[in-house]
Formats: C-alpha cells, sequence, structure tokens
C-alpha cells in the first residue's frame, strides 16, 4: 500500500527542486515536468489521490517558491510575455563577462 504522506513528501521535494531550477532557467528542464506530470498522473490513475488533492499541494508549493499562487500567475502574464524575454535568457545561455 502506498504511504500517502510520503508520496506527498516526494512530491513536495520534487516541485521545490523543478521550482528552483525554473527560476535559475525560464526554460527548466522539460524531463524533470515530464517526471512530475508522470508522478501525478501515477497517483490519479491509481486513486491515490484525487487531482484536487494534489492541486492542493502544488499550489501551496507553487506559492512557496514564487510568493503568489498559480491562479493569479496565469492572470498576470500572456503568451507574448515568453517573447519578451531576451532569447539568450530563453535558451539559457550565460554571456561572459569580460
Amino acid at each position: 500500500m502506498i504511504k500517502k504522506k510520503r508520496y506527498l513528501e516526494k512530491l513536495v521535494q520534487n516541485l521545490d527542486e523543478y521550482y528552483d531550477e525554473l527560476k535559475l532557467r525560464f526554460d527548466a528542464a522539460k524531463g524533470h515536468q515530464q517526471y512530475i506530470m508522470g508522478y501525478l498522473n501515477a497517483a490519479v490513475n491509481l486513486d491515490v489521490f484525487t487531482f484536487e488533492e494534489l492541486k492542493s499541494t502544488i499550489d501551496k508549493a507553487h506559492f512557496k517558491a514564487f510568493g503568489k499562487p498559480i491562479s493569479e500567475l496565469s492572470k498576470s502574464s500572456s503568451d507574448n510575455d515568453y517573447f519578451d524575454i531576451p532569447a539568450y535568457i530563453r535558451q539559457g545561455i550565460l554571456l561572459d563577462k569580460k
């Protein structure tokens, strides 16, 4: 039997790592994002958690990392905001300081 508390601890750990990575690079590793999505889908498909239960945990981790809920983030940005960020930053390219 899956221990729900342990599952949530690992989920929060994965989300914290992902959000830390996202803060450093706008285009955080897709592999990490896909891993988290698979982790979430497994719990829902095995009827261990509902999506609403997991969403609450995700929202708390996001708020802890960014200081605002996910719902507010999506309202404050548009698809065009992505292109306002210089390409070298979007692609994670570091410029050498001379």
